[in-house]
């Protein structure tokens, strides 16, 4: 009895290592990605500031706030999110703090 409580123990550490291993290779995961998008126009009066979404993310999008504190996804094929973008001069990867 005291062999299989010990094999037992055994198994269950080395299951306990394998899985913690495991979850440190994992890829990241990007803070924010957009599913739902805004196509309209948004009035650049508005817009406070802008990023990029991760290139890990499924869609590329353009996150625009807004001076209600709203965060509103866009497509970032669109001409008027790129010319929003630029006039904001923000690189790809950066997000406001």
């Amino acid at each position: 009895m005291a062999k299989a409580a010990g094999a037992f123990c055994v198994l269950l550490l080395l299951t306990a290592l394998c899985c913690h291993s495991l979850a440190q290779r994992a890829p990241a995961v990007p803070d924010k990605c957009c599913f739902n998008f805004h196509t309209r126009k948004i009035k650049m009066d508005n817009i406070v500031a802008c990023y990029a979404t991760s290139p890990q993310c499924p869609h590329r999008a353009v996150v625009f706030k807004v001076r209600n504190g709203k965060e509103i996804c866009t497509p970032a094929d669109k001409i008027w999110v790129k010319r929003y973008q630029q006039r904001f001069q923000v690189s790809s990867y950066s997000i406001p703090s």
